[in-house]
Formats: C-alpha cells, sequence, structure tokens
C-alpha cells in the first residue's frame, strides 16, 4: 500500500449530533475510491455520542462493503472507554501508538 492508498483524518474535538452530520459529509467528499485505508485520529476527541458512533459504524461498514479498512488511531481515554462499553472494540480495528 502506498501513501495515496491511505488518508488520514482529526476527528473533531466532539463528535456528537451538532457535529456528526457535517463531519459525515467531510469525509464522504474527501475519501476516493482509490483509498484502501481510513485512518481516524482520536486523541483529540472528549466525547463521542450516538450520532457520532453512528458515524464511524456507517464509515467502517461502507468501506469494508469495497475491500478497504477504518483504523482508529490514539482513542483518548473517555472515548476508548465508550468503546469499549459498548463493545465495538470488537468491530474496529483501534491503534494506540
Amino acid at each position: 500500500m502506498t501513501l495515496a492508498d491511505s488518508v488520514h483524518f482529526f476527528a473533531p474535538a466532539e463528535l456528537c449530533a451538532s457535529s456528526a452530520r457535517i463531519w459525515r459529509d467531510r469525509l464522504e467528499k474527501e475519501i476516493k475510491p482509490g483509498h484502501e485505508e481510513v485512518c481516524i485520529d482520536l486523541s483529540g476527541t472528549s466525547f463521542i455520542d450516538s450520532s457520532g458512533l453512528g458515524v464511524l459504524l456507517t464509515l467502517n461498514k461502507n468501506l469494508r462493503a469495497r475491500g478497504a479498512s477504518l483504523k482508529l488511531l490514539n482513542p483518548s481515554s473517555p472515548v476508548c472507554q465508550l468503546i469499549e462499553l459498548t463493545r465495538l472494540h470488537r468491530v474496529f480495528e483501534i491503534i494506540h501508538d
């Protein structure tokens, strides 16, 4: 895989109902069919609600359907706790640097 096959995004500080739609629309515009790997950096995200989780789940589903992958990078402690509480750590590939 080359760098051109991968794309990296930083999630907003709060990925919630007020920001989820705008962020989802941005991702849809910037993720191209040639991207085989999408990395979302969650290190600066302190809060995610169900809308934010929905964006990540939909993105993961859509990428897998076309043979691409989603990686969640360095989730902050509160985000990591929510992902584990909802058992989504079994769904997402999570990378801690």
